[in-house]
């Protein structure tokens, strides 16, 4: 992995992401150390009340990130939350550039009432797959030649007035947006990139959580799960609604779950998910490098990965 993110490296040597939470705002830095990335610190501050609501407070929001981001450090990455962004993911032919936007803005009208001319609309390619219900329809069971070519997208949309109102956010703090990001793809670059067979990421936050499902690296569904540390009980049936879902809809099963965020919980997280036979837990190791003092907290690994959004690419497949 390391030799993999040196090819790439960028010249420029720092990077910051910033995951602005309900309860807590993180920042992490990135530096490049002697050709290698290491996350070089770890910073919190409690969120504005109400952030992110429809009454809450910018200016609040402008000074937190002031005092939280090194002044030095002028281009920052962040994310929009779950709640904000709608994504789906969706198995179409093969298209070309033309017909995935024209399939992209169909999709998006079927379930988000908002215009498209006001969103943002992004489609990521999340790698070719073979659809065989036709083959298993007539009692086979791979891929005779005869099963058309299809591939899963990412759809993303979100209002041009929320990505207008981030970036005029951290613009009045003295910092530019370098990139608006999405948590299941910082999850990823931290989690996901090499994971082999089927495992989930399950981020949980104070009253919100996500949740990606990858399948030998690429992602194969996300969804943001209405509940987090504050209500455990509920949130592990959010989870395990997640899971059971894409057993149904994949025949396909999650070998282990990986969770970040706020893991106070994480021995009852821990003991729910053992009443599923041949499912593991365990609170995910980043692989990125620390920088000595620094140690890695379960909470920043969505900040994380968006700062290594810079230094490995944003390349999904």
């Amino acid at each position: 992995m390391k030799k993999y993110l040196r090819r790439l490296l960028p010249e420029k040597k720092t990077f910051t992401g910033v995951d602005i939470g309900t309860e807590e705002i993180k920042a992490a830095e990135i530096r490049i150390t002697d050709g290698y990335p290491e996350v070089a610190s770890l910073r919190r501050l409690p969120s504005p009340p109400g952030v992110w609501t429809d009454n809450f407070d910018e200016e609040s929001l402008v000074q937190c990130l002031k005092e939280l981001c090194r002044p030095n450090c002028r281009e920052v990455i962040t994310c929009i939350g779950g709640e904000k962004a709608v994504s789906r993911i969706v198995r179409l032919p093969r298209l070309n550039e033309k017909e995935l936007w024209s399939a992209a803005r169909f999709e998006i009208e079927k379930f988000v009432p908002t215009p498209v001319d006001q969103l943002v609309i992004r489609c990521i390619r999340l790698g070719r797959t073979v659809n065989f219900s036709a083959n298993k329809q007539a009692g086979g069971s791979r891929d005779d030649g005869s099963a058309p070519k299809t591939e899963d997208l990412l759809i993303l949309a979100v209002p041009l007035a929320t990505v207008y109102q981030y970036h005029g956010i951290f613009s009045r703090a003295g910092f530019t947006l370098a990139a608006v990001d999405l948590q299941a793809f910082a999850l990823w670059r931290v989690f996901g990139r090499d994971t082999q067979g089927t495992a989930a990421l399950a981020d949980i936050g104070a009253r919100t959580s996500h949740f990606v499902l990858l399948r030998d690296g690429l992602i194969r569904f996300i969804r943001h799960l209405p509940a987090g540390s504050e209500n455990i009980s509920e949130c592990i049936k959010e989870l395990q609604r997640s899971l059971d879902y894409f057993t149904r809809h994949e025949d396909i099963s999650a070998e282990k779950v990986v969770f970040s965020g706020r893991l106070g919980n994480f021995r009852e997280l821990n003991e729910e998910l053992q009443q599923n036979p041949g499912i593991g837990s365990d609170a995910g190791a980043p692989v990125v490098d620390f920088t000595a003092g620094v140690t890695y907290d379960p909470a920043f690994a969505v900040s994380v990965g968006l700062a290594l959004r810079e230094v490995s690419g944003n390349v999904i497949v």
